[in-house]
């Protein structure tokens, strides 16, 4: 089916300072985007909550999933990453398409590796965007 997403064909880019991209590895993911409205209740709402309309506090994408890595140097550098709190550029490329990314900066937050013997590294982790999307 086309423009069906599929978690399968999920990839991650990470641009880097001269603005080359690097891909990052495979994802299967969940990407929430987040808000809270703005509470604007006053005794004049006659106790019923009010909210501002259109309009959004603490805003951004969060981005959790299994990630199998593309090679051993964007392991190290997404562990680093993570244990820094270090801010990045990343693509999400669901099917290869231009109008199917989702480009953004985030830090990567909450890491978790497993490494089976004799398999693939998979690490669960999540991005959390910081300012709008690219």
């Amino acid at each position: 089916m086309a423009g069906e997403r599929n978690g399968t064909s999920c990839l991650l880019y990470r641009f880097d300072s001269a603005d080359d991209v690097a891909l990052v590895g495979q994802l299967e993911l969940t990407s929430t985007f987040n808000g809270t409205p703005i509470d604007i209740s006053s005794k004049s709402s006659n106790d019923f909550v009010a909210l501002m309309d259109a309009e959004l506090s603490t805003k951004g994408r969060s981005v959790a999933g299994s990630l199998i890595y593309n090679n051993e140097a964007e392991y190290r550098l997404m562990r680093t990453n993570a244990i820094a709190g270090n801010l990045d550029e990343y693509v999400l490329d669901y099917t290869g398409l231009v109008d199917d990314q989702i480009r953004f900066y985030g830090i990567p937050n909450g890491l978790s590796d497993a490494l089976p013997m004799g398999d693939k590294v998979t690490t669960s982790i999540t991005i959390l965007s910081v300012g709008e999307e690219i």
